[in-house]
């Protein structure tokens, strides 16, 4: 990012249109997006499994520059992790999962 001092912020309203609730994003203390429940939880479990997936690749990364392998083996393994973590994303439960704005089987 820019030195632009960018701040992003988050808060919780009530909407005095249909008294739902909803959570703003904010940059530098101006809205730019508000999300029902269901798309803040979705963001949030987003950005906790992107953070923990970027924190493994990188100590990956840090532990091939430690070590004495053949020059591309970091990203060889790294492209492999991905590709296993993919697969897994894949895998669904049995049964049916429903969406709690539709209420219909996702």
């Amino acid at each position: 990012m820019s030195g632009d001092n960018l701040i992003l912020s988050v808060d919780g309203i009530v909407a005095m249109r249909d008294k739902e609730p909803y959570v703003r994003i904010l940059q530098n203390g101006n809205p730019v997006a508000q999300l029902t429940m269901s798309q803040a939880r979705k963001i949030a479990g987003d950005l906790l499994l992107m953070a923990s997936r970027t924190e493994a690749d990188a100590m990956l990364i840090r532990f091939f520059e430690t070590q004495d392998f053949p020059q591309g083996a970091a990203v060889a393994i790294m492209h492999e992790f991905r590709l296993y973590r993919y697969a897994l994303d894949e895998d669904k439960p049995e049964g049916s999962v429903i969406d709690p704005d539709t209420g219909e089987p996702v």
